[in-house]
């Protein structure tokens, strides 16, 4: 970025690789620059069990090596009639959502000024904006970040280039379209079941959609827990370039009401933009259901729900680079992290090691080493493994072993790339 005309932010690592100590990390030190995540569902209103499937997705919490960017719509409900504002099916016999209708979606509700907006806490009404959210997500001293408000030097522009191409640069949304696995005969018992859970059911999940009459057949479980979900996610990273980061501190950031930059970004939320990255398509396996009471068929819908959303994120990963997370070493004797097969980790996995260092101001990433993940030692930290008492489950963190790098401490970086 050249030339800024409204505040220029010094910053600071919070972490940096020197004072960082040989000793295990806390819980509270596991504070590393994550990107950020805004998940949206697509769901098909004509398709059985869409109700129940949207009280369970909206329970799904953002994976935890990513920030939440959730805006207020969460779900893009489907009519045929083409009733509904975020409606796919403007024709009765049209059951695909395309990548069109996404776009237009995302296009039409300028999404992408609103995660600007967000990350700079921008008030609809007065313009207003501030940098609080980058100081917390970015690790800046908020002491020095904000007596560098108007230094306009050469290292606090560099400073803001990085808080953008580190966390603004680095937004992602997921659009999950979840489609119930039909099967039949089996779906028919599925509805027969759900229709007889009753009150019991009801009490228990404290769902109204569970709220019939009768209580649950012993004859339906095993149908319950066949219930089988794909979800196709497609992934979008919001644009935060040079010309993108100069127009909008020049035009729209205001640290005080001003009604000239409310207008002027209101008109202008068309500039702001979303690259299509891709996208992926969950197995559709089957999920075990394994600690899971035969009263709480919320608790299964969600369980299948949840692996085969992680199932995606997790080769959205492996598929696009800069969808790559970033995990600190948590202890060197073993060498362990906090990731595992939620994140997908096999034993074929690989990670680079890296650390973190300063240059003119920005943050770079140098390659110190690479891991392999210990194949007896990987860590099963997937949605309910503790409960289906999986292998792996207790261990807490996954263990590596070290194939190229000299010393390693906790703190640094890892990243798969395999």
């Amino acid at each position: 970025m050249k030339t800024i005309t409204r505040t220029i932010l010094t910053v600071m690592l919070a972490l940096s690789a020197g004072n960082v100590g040989a000793s295990d990390l806390s819980a509270d030190d596991m504070k590393y620059r994550r990107s950020s995540i805004y998940s949206i569902l697509v769901t098909h209103n004509e398709q059985k069990f869409s109700k129940e499937i949207t009280e369970e997705f909206l329970k799904i919490p953002t994976p935890d090596k990513y920030n939440d960017m959730n805006l207020s719509v969460r779900v893009l409900a489907g009519h045929a009639d083409g009733t509904s504002p975020y409606s796919f099916y403007p024709g009765s016999s049209s059951k695909i959502v395309s990548d069109a209708s996404i776009e237009l979606f995302l296009k039409s509700n300028a999404v992408a000024s609103r995660l600007v907006g967000k990350w700079f806490n921008r008030d609809l009404l007065t313009g207003k904006c501030d940098m609080e959210l980058i100081k917390e997500r970015g690790l800046y001293n908020a002491s020095v970040f904000d007596q560098e408000l108007a230094a306009r030097s050469t290292r606090g522009i560099a400073m803001l280039e990085d808080a953008g191409e580190e966390l603004i640069g680095n937004t992602f949304v997921l659009v999950n379209e979840i489609k119930y696995i039909d099967k039949g005969q089996r779906s028919s018992n599925w509805g027969a079941a759900l229709a007889i859970l009753g009150e019991v059911a009801a009490a228990a999940t404290d769902m109204d959609v569970f709220r019939n009459t009768g209580y649950l057949a012993g004859s339906m479980v095993s149908t319950i827990k066949g219930f089988r979900v794909k979800i196709n996610t497609r992934l979008y990273r919001l644009v935060w370039d040079e010309e993108t980061a100069t127009n909008f501190y020049r035009n729209y950031y205001s640290a005080v009401p001003d009604a000239g930059a409310v207008s002027r970004f209101n008109q202008d939320r068309l500039n702001f933009h979303l690259e299509y990255i891709g996208n992926v398509e969950s197995s559709g396996q089957q999920t075990s259901f394994l600690g899971i009471k035969e009263d709480r068929p919320d608790i299964m819908i969600r369980k299948a729900c949840q692996r085969a959303l992680d199932e995606n994120v997790a080769d959205l990963q492996k598929k696009y680079e800069q969808f790559r997370i970033k995990s600190p070493l948590v202890s060197v004797g073993p060498i362990t992290a906090y990731v595992g097969k939620k994140e997908g980790i096999t034993p074929d996995s690989r990670f680079e090691v890296l650390e973190a260092q300063e240059k003119d101001g920005k943050t770079v990433y140098k390659r110190v080493g690479t891991l392999r993940p210990n194949p007896s030692k990987i860590w099963d930290n997937r949605f309910m493994a503790t409960e289906e008492k999986a292998y792996g489950a207790e261990f807490g963190a996954t263990e590596f072993i070290k194939e190229s790098g000299g010393d390693f401490y906790p703190g640094l970086l890892i990243r798969q790339i395999k």
